[in-house]
């Protein structure tokens, strides 16, 4: 399998590549700063630098499968809302079709399944990753929507809860625990679905596999 992983040094991208390194999947990582190309080839991944802002096409050659990891800040604004969670994922998956890419994965957030009804500050955020949802799903990719819900960077738990109502309060989830949800969907090959979730019980696996 080989994997094209967009926003590899963000917060949660940076733990997806741990665990596909762990699982033995072979990656490449898009960077934006050269800098963190020796970080990333000791996890046994090879590098690309590219830019979301400019053609990052040749990033896809000989990948088969995508995972967009890459978000804006909490304090970067709406342009940059704009710009990754929203123009920059389009941009990746008219790349993808191009490339004959398999199966593309995207980190939204749980916050996209009724945008009307996030919080005012957070409202332009939810919207950009719903519209690019949407654009996701209508491909014809393969496709995987992970929604998580409240983030934290606390250790993971491997478990979590399957939802999809954004607006009952819900256990925050770690992004140790997104990035472990990111990997097992791919090894059991789950695609097609729009998976909203949080903290809880179940073990990722077990989860999973009941979609």
């Amino acid at each position: 399998m080989s994997i094209l992983l967009i926003g590899a040094s963000g917060r949660t991208g940076r733990l997806v590549a741990e665990k596909l390194h762990a699982g033995a999947m072979p990656f490449r990582a898009m960077l934006r700063n050269v800098a963190k190309n020796d970080e990333f080839k000791l996890l046994g991944a090879s590098t690309v630098i590219a830019d979301l802002e400019g053609d990052f096409s040749p990033a896809f050659d000989g990948a088969r499968t995508v995972i967009y990891a890459a978000g804006s800040a909490e304090t970067e604004g709406v342009e940059q809302e704009r710009l990754i969670d929203r123009d920059a994922v389009i941009k990746s998956v008219d790349y993808a079709k191009r490339h004959g890419i398999h199966t593309f994965v995207v980190i939204s957030a749980l916050l996209a399944s009724a945008p009307e009804r996030s919080p005012e500050a957070l409202r332009h955020y939810a919207q950009m990753k719903r519209e690019s949802d949407d654009y996701v799903i209508a491909s014809g990719l393969n496709f995987l929507v992970l929604r998580p819900g409240e983030l934290t960077m606390n250790l993971g738990t491997g478990t979590i809860e399957i939802v999809s109502d954004p607006d009952t309060p819900r256990v925050p989830v770690t992004r140790h625990d997104v990035a472990k949800v990111v990997v097992e969907a791919l090894k059991i090959g789950l695609v097609n679905k729009t998976i909203g979730f949080a903290g809880g019980n179940a073990p990722i696996f077990e989860a999973l596999a009941a979609l």
